[in-house]
């Protein structure tokens, strides 16, 4: 720890519990996101604070690459291949849809106002980091759960929740690796190792300790361990522990004993979650390369909320529009559409887990802005969701008004999957991993293979992009056709249905 706290560790802990608690339960009373008090617990301890703790603290580096690994090892025993899959066809539609309109926004946004290429793609990212917390408090407390809106709105979250981890899994890899196909083609064969050999290992290691009478507490402890074990492995082939403990999870999930192990799992998710988000908040207002802490002048922070604003305000508006204009085309009606859209609004947790792992990957200027402008965003959109809700008779009205692709239909059902349609989503998700898998080769090549020098302007990149199209027309076509069968699949239940 910092010389100038004075503290032991273990005191130091406990007053670290004590105000995260204390201030996670004011935000709660306040209807907001506990982990906006463990953000600013890290922010009041941190350097601009009262100096106990300190960004680049041995204890708070470890406690926080300790709550990410269990928050994957957990996310991956939750959020298995079934529950993706039982999402349905609406929900699958519309999250991809949805997704890429707010990643495009937040791309677009961040472009003009002068940020690289990959903070912009990343920003992006965050804006479909809906919190699945606060839409459930929220559902409940409002008594909407069971509407066929709130249940769209869950499936749309638990599809966002698959892709995020993902999504941390490959920047916190690109973080640890130079080059993009080497690290494409090891985190893919680690990840099918993985899932098999820990799926079968553990099958048969949970009989043998159920016939020799040991509990569920030896089954845990056996299911941290391999996580752990697989995480380091993870390390030494140059990829992140992320990629390691979430597929080391998501291998138990499939076991017999994966519901017990997530319950038993789960408080120490909950213990550790604090330390990383208070280990967050002492990053926010931090400069990395003169490491110190303090708070920006107006004229410097005054755009980064500019920012935020703009941004938070183009997640609504995506939202708003893709459900308004596509609602109707998956059977929705326009209310149900609307508070769908509404229950996306929300940003939370992987819109900090997303920027921890970012800040190791953006440029040095980069680095500063992007913990303050994940904090605003939660801030801003936590504090709008509550007024939207209120005010969504006036949003329907507005989205009566957009252009719709067919005819609104009065009552809503989320359609889950048929054989057919788990078919076409098969086919669509491996034609469209061959593209991307063609794409990233292309790229790499286009930087490996040494130019030739032909003087002709664009010559390179018109050989590349036309090289690229030859090989990815027909699994581009194919993956096309499949989500044209998926999607008319949808339409012709809504209409059987109306």
């Amino acid at each position: 720890m910092v010389e100038t706290a004075g503290l032991l560790p273990l005191p130091l802990t406990g007053i670290v519990i004590l105000i995260a608690i204390f201030l996670s339960i004011i935000a709660k009373k306040l209807g907001h996101n506990v982990a906006i008090g463990f953000i600013f617990t890290g922010f009041l301890l941190g350097p601009f604070g009262l100096n106990l703790l300190h960004p680049q603290d041995p204890l708070v580096i470890a406690f926080s690459e300790l709550g990410l690994f269990i928050l994957l090892f957990y996310l991956g025993l939750e959020l298995s291949w079934k529950q993706f899959l039982e999402a349905g066809s609406s929900g699958f539609g519309l999250a991809l849809l949805d997704m890429a309109a707010s990643t495009l926004a937040g791309f677009l946004i961040s472009i003009i106002f002068g940020f690289s290429l990959l903070f912009s793609i990343l920003v992006g990212f965050m804006l479909f980091s809906t919190s699945t917390a606060i839409v459930a408090k929220f559902a409940i407390d409002k008594g909407i759960f069971q509407l066929s809106s709130t249940k769209l709105a869950v499936s749309i979250l638990i599809l966002q929740d698959f892709l995020g981890i993902l999504l941390v899994v490959l920047i916190t890899s690109i973080s640890k690796s130079g080059s993009a196909l080497s690290l494409a083609l090891t985190a893919l064969i680690f990840a099918i190792g993985v899932f098999v050999t820990v799926y079968q290992l553990s099958r048969f290691v949970e009989q043998w300790m159920l016939s020799n009478n040991f509990g569920h507490t030896e089954v845990t402890l056996y299911a941290l361990g391999v996580g752990l074990i697989v995480s380091t492995i993870a390390s030494i082939l140059g990829l992140s522990t992320s990629i390691g403990a979430y597929f080391a999870g998501f291998a138990l999930a499939e076991t017999q004993a994966g519901e017990r192990i997530k319950k038993d799992v789960s408080f120490m998710r909950d213990f550790f979650l604090v330390f990383f988000f208070v280990g967050f908040g002492t990053t926010i207002f931090f400069n990395p390369a003169a490491t110190v802490q303090a708070l920006p002048a107006l004229e410097t922070f005054a755009p980064i909320a500019l920012i935020a604003v703009a941004l938070a305000a183009s997640a609504v508006v995506a939202h708003f529009t893709i459900f308004s204009v596509f609602g109707a085309y998956f059977g929705l009606s326009k209310e149900d559409s609307v508070t769908s859209a509404i229950l996306l609004a929300p940003l939370g947790e992987f819109v900090v887990i997303i920027a921890a792992a970012a800040v190791l990957v953006v440029t040095a200027s980069e680095k500063a802005v992007i913990p303050v402008l994940a904090f605003l965003l939660i801030l801003i959109t936590v504090f709008a969701f509550q007024p939207l809700y209120n005010f969504r008779g006036i949003l329907e009205r507005l989205s009566s008004a957009l252009p719709s692709f067919s005819r609104p239909v009065r009552t809503s059902k989320v359609e889950t999957h048929t054989p057919y349609s788990y078919r076409q989503l098969k086919d669509f998700a491996w034609n469209l991993f061959v593209v991307l898998c063609l794409a990233w080769l292309t790229v790499t090549l286009y930087y490996k293979l040494p130019a030739f020098g032909i003087p002709i302007p664009y010559v390179r990149q018109f050989s590349s992009a036309l090289l690229f199209m030859f090989f990815a027309i027909a699994p581009l076509l194919k993956s096309m056709i499949a989500l044209r069968n998926i999607l008319k699949s949808v339409q012709k239940k809504s209409h059987s249905t109306a």
